[in-house]
């Protein structure tokens, strides 16, 4: 079942009432009228929470994302009733509820699921299709009489596709598409790029340009990467353990430990410390828990033999026997 998210509606009245607060002329039965509203339903508390915190994550957004919202902004500057109480929430506001539902800047705040740092979720679309939510992951589902559309705003997933032949299933990105043919697959996105990896049967990756000669197909094992443009093949990855994180294992075949201790910390609240050069000669193998990010620190000590040990601060930190 997906989970209840703001309205577009609702989304607008967040936007006013962050707009409003924020003027010198806001006055006290402004923001108890803004604390009523906030009590009247849950989702009203929720779209209010994440529209105080847009100015932040605002300077956070892509460049491209950045540049929507100030074109709207620079559109709607004619009403002189808000100036000086422009916000990044007014910029919702004067878009109205069609730019917060079809934006996918906009969208990523508002999720239909969602995993903190950490956290790993499975879910069954209302297609049938099952999903795993890797740490820190944000998505949206829409089905519709032409195909069904998985969006992915941040994070990796691991979509197993339900057959449906009427409707392809898309996963799209910032970078372009991938379209599944009754398969298993991985989405990566991260700030940069999406890698997409095949587990079964076949995908085709497409950049947002969709011309046919920015298109890939890709069968098990084989990834791409698209970026600024561009696709890009990756070496061949292990169908097999490919996806092992979803079932809760960071697997590793001499891997650089750096790059097996930067993994580890994305699960990590706090990351564990590390001198990248002190132990760029270093690799590991063996399948260490997501859930239990100590154990695996643990035993990814015993197995290369270096130092495991916890900072006055009490973070812990892994280095060199000295």
């Amino acid at each position: 079942m997906t989970t209840q998210r703001p309205t577009s509606e609702m989304i607008e009245q967040a936007a006013y009432w962050a707009a409003q607060l924020a003027t010198d002329e806001a006055t006290q039965d402004d923001r108890n009228a803004c604390d009523d509203w906030c009590r009247e339903h849950p989702l009203h508390r929720l779209a209010m929470d994440r529209m105080r915190g847009l100015d932040a994550q605002f300077d956070s957004t892509d460049r491209i994302g950045r540049e929507t919202i100030e074109t709207i902004l620079e559109g709607k500057s004619h009403k002189s009733r808000w100036q000086g109480g422009l916000t990044l929430g007014l910029a919702l506001l004067a878009a109205g509820g069609w730019f917060a539902a079809q934006s996918m800047t906009v969208r990523a705040w508002f999720p239909d699921y969602e995993t903190v740092r950490g956290e790993q979720r499975e879910i069954t679309l209302a297609d049938g299709s099952g999903v795993t939510i890797d740490t820190n992951g944000a998505i949206d589902f829409r089905r519709d009489g032409d195909r069904r559309t998985v969006t992915l705003f941040r994070g990796r997933i691991l979509a197993r596709v339900a057959k449906d032949k009427a409707r392809p299933f898309v996963v799209e990105t910032r970078d372009g598409t991938v379209t599944a043919r009754g398969t298993a697959f991985i989405v990566s996105r991260d700030d940069d790029a999406t890698v997409v990896s095949v587990i079964e049967s076949v995908v085709r990756a497409c950049l947002e340009t969709a011309r046919p000669q920015d298109c890939v197909d890709l069968s098990p094992g084989e990834q791409v990467r698209m970026a600024q443009g561009r696709v890009e093949r990756l070496g061949q990855t292990d169908p097999e353990t490919a996806g092992l994180w979803a079932e809760g294992w960071l697997a590793a075949d001499d891997q650089p430990v750096v790059q097996v201790l930067n993994e580890l910390n994305r699960y990590r609240q706090r990351p564990v410390r590390f001198d990248p050069g002190e132990l760029e000669e270093v690799t590991v193998s063996g399948s260490f828990p997501l859930a239990d990010t100590d154990r695996a620190l643990d035993g990814i000590a015993r197995s290369t033999g270096l130092h495991l040990s916890r900072t006055r601060d009490g973070v812990l930190a892994i280095g060199q026997v000295k």
